[in-house]
């Protein structure tokens, strides 16, 4: 029987990040202020016994910022000054930090990393797939695959290679843009709760990027530059541009024969350099879809009072 790597325990980042994600989606999903000071507060505090990024003074002085408001009309303009209103100081679209405009050439290479594991944007979701809310779904349902493959006695290493590859290459170097960002923008009462919220984000997954890389002392991230900067293109270059070698491939659903394409085949060389297996790359882009279909975003927990 085949042993693999036991993992760190990620359901507990997983919640964090369905938390913040319905959080970050305020205008969308209907947030209020009491739901901010009630079930996230809540939840946040009840994940901070796993999560020592969520330690007390933090948590306190996100209560005071929301204590400091008097209601939901305050919440949303907050939000609108920082993420919405023209110009928009701080949008959480990311790739205008990692490329400088909005459905830039990173995009699809997310979108790559979202269809790897059979996630595609509700038809409802009127943003851009490059919105933070869509990260941090993602990273949660991931981290999860990883947690369900840990406790199955299979192998997790291919859904945490692939989400340190998304917080290595995209939403770090774009969070360390948006955290400056409402930081110089946070001239008002009604931001500071955003600001806030944002600057836990960033520290929470730069710490989940950390717990992976640490469990994966093989990973092969091949860029030059370290997570956190804002300058980036390579990220997006070693996808597009890669001289990783295009293979013709059987899908392993539908049995056809498929060429790799760019990103398909950079990861999969990125795999093997981490002597993992790559079987589970090998879909043909209409089974991507066909899967994509029968998928939805889920929360990975059900003792979330945010998303009851």
């Amino acid at each position: 029987m085949t042993q693999y790597p036991r993992f760190p325990d990620l359901l507990p980042a997983a919640e964090f990040s369905l938390c913040l994600s319905r959080a970050f989606l305020a205008p969308t999903t209907g947030v209020t202020l009491a739901e901010l000071r009630g079930p996230l507060l809540d939840d946040l505090r009840n994940l901070a016994e796993t999560l020592p990024t969520l330690n007390t003074e933090r948590l306190e002085a996100l209560s005071q910022a929301l204590a400091a408001l008097t209601d939901t009309q305050q919440v949303m303009l907050g939000y609108s000054r920082l993420f919405l209103t023209p110009p928009a100081p701080a949008p959480l679209n990311l790739g205008a930090y990692l490329d400088g405009g909005l459905m830039s050439r990173s995009v699809p290479s997310m979108e790559a990393l979202y269809h790897r594991h059979g996630l595609e944007r509700d038809p409802a979701f009127r943003d851009l797939p490059d919105h933070l809310s869509l990260h941090l779904q993602w990273l949660a349902w991931v981290y999860s695959e990883a947690m369900e493959a840990r406790e199955a006695a299979t192998d997790a290493s291919p859904a945490m290679t692939d989400a340190a590859t998304m917080l290595h290459d995209f939403t770090l170097p774009a969070m360390a843009g948006v955290r400056r960002k409402v930081t110089q923008a946070a001239k008002y009462e009604t931001t500071l709760p955003w600001r806030l919220l944002v600057e836990l984000t960033h520290d929470q997954l730069t710490e989940d990027f950390a717990r992976l890389k640490a469990a994966l002392p093989s990973l092969a991230l091949q860029q030059s530059r370290a997570p956190g900067q804002v300058k980036v293109t390579t990220g997006v270059e070693s996808f597009e541009a890669s001289e990783a070698p295009r293979e013709t491939l059987t899908c392993r659903s539908c049995g056809e024969f498929f060429k790799s394409d760019p990103v398909m085949a950079e990861m999969r060389q990125r795999l093997t350099a981490a002597c993992v297996s790559t079987d589970h790359l090998a879909i043909c882009p209409r089974c991507q879809g066909r899967d994509a279909a029968s998928h939805s975003l889920k929360p990975p927990g059900a003792s979330l009072k945010a998303w009851q």
